[in-house]
């Protein structure tokens, strides 16, 4: 292998003293990244359904009236602080409910504040019924994130800037008086976010998880609308979340290529407090060790 592969986790649904427990001894095992879910609200009545194929499976573990939703920014500016090496990013960013201007500013603090450790992950998002108490346009999130991701690239590449779009015009203003490399991950399996990711992104990080067959369709389509669009010369990282932390499944992405392996937060610490710390530390450790995320990796996909 080229370089050897990652193995991160996404989180979702932790108190905040599991969430910095869990940052730090993913940060001392050697884990890459941890990545925050978001939500702002949990409607009491919906009737919008998660773009996956569990369905109303997954919306019982997003939105359930026991979900416990925490600002990510504010979590992940803790971690930063109580972590060394660790990449955090999102898991996705809902872009279209942020306004871009303060999105930009939360993300160039993002970056500086954790040495350049963060990345952007980024989605349309779902919940009409959230939008909705939000006060922005379900109708209108595809347009408000692309016209957003054309703010914050201009506001990433530091100085003045202005814009004159759809949904959003201000005058010569700043952000950053510097440049910062915030990587772009887009998320999303649909049609329209695959055109998306091939258009305009860094990488590409599935919505919920994936089997290995699901996520080589997905990446051809990717990688066929990156050659229609002449991004494919372009650097390009993919970002996949598995089902399960079982090194046969593991071990399975890693030999086709797909090397930046993101597993679901409670399949290697449980977000329940019947387990103590102990057991919440052994559990990471035995994951750890099962996958050689240090000091060798490689050997899960050989």
């Amino acid at each position: 292998m080229s370089r050897r592969p990652t193995v991160g986790i996404t989180t979702y649904n932790y108190s905040p003293q599991d969430m910095m427990n869990l940052a730090v001894h993913a940060d001392r095992l050697g884990f890459e990244g941890l990545w925050f879910g978001e939500h702002y609200v949990i409607p009491e009545n919906y009737g919008s359904h998660h773009p996956t194929k569990e369905g109303s499976a997954s919306e019982s573990k997003i939105i359930a009236p026991d979900v416990r939703i925490y600002d990510p920014w504010f979590l992940l500016g803790a971690v930063a602080g109580a972590t060394k090496r660790l990449k955090i990013g999102t898991a996705i960013c809902i872009v279209p409910m942020n306004n871009p201007l303060i999105l930009a500013r939360h993300t160039v603090t993002a970056h500086d504040i954790s040495g350049g450790r963060f990345l952007l992950g980024t989605g349309a998002g779902w919940l009409k019924e959230e939008f909705d108490a939000i006060g922005v346009p379900f109708n209108e999130r595809g347009a408000r994130l692309d016209e957003t991701i054309e703010i914050l690239k201009k506001a990433w590449a530091g100085g003045f800037f202005a814009h004159s779009g759809k949904h959003f015009a201000f005058e010569s203003l700043q952000i950053s008086p510097h440049a910062v490399k915030v990587p772009l991950v887009c998320g999303g399996n649909t049609g329209p976010a695959l055109r998306r990711v091939a258009e305009v992104a860094d990488a590409w990080i599935n919505s919920a998880m994936v089997s290995l067959e699901e996520a080589l369709e997905l990446r051809a389509v990717i990688e066929r609308e990156r050659q229609a669009r002449g991004t494919a010369g372009r650097p390009f990282e993919y970002y996949v979340r598995p089902h399960s932390a079982d090194p046969d499944e593991v071990g399975g992405f890693l030999r086709e290529g797909f090397d930046n392996i993101v597993l679901w937060g409670p399949n290697v610490w449980p977000n329940t407090d019947e387990l103590s710390l102990e057991e919440k530390i052994a559990g990471l450790e035995r994951v750890a060790r099962d996958l050689g995320v240090t000091p060798q990796l490689e050997a899960v996909g050989a």
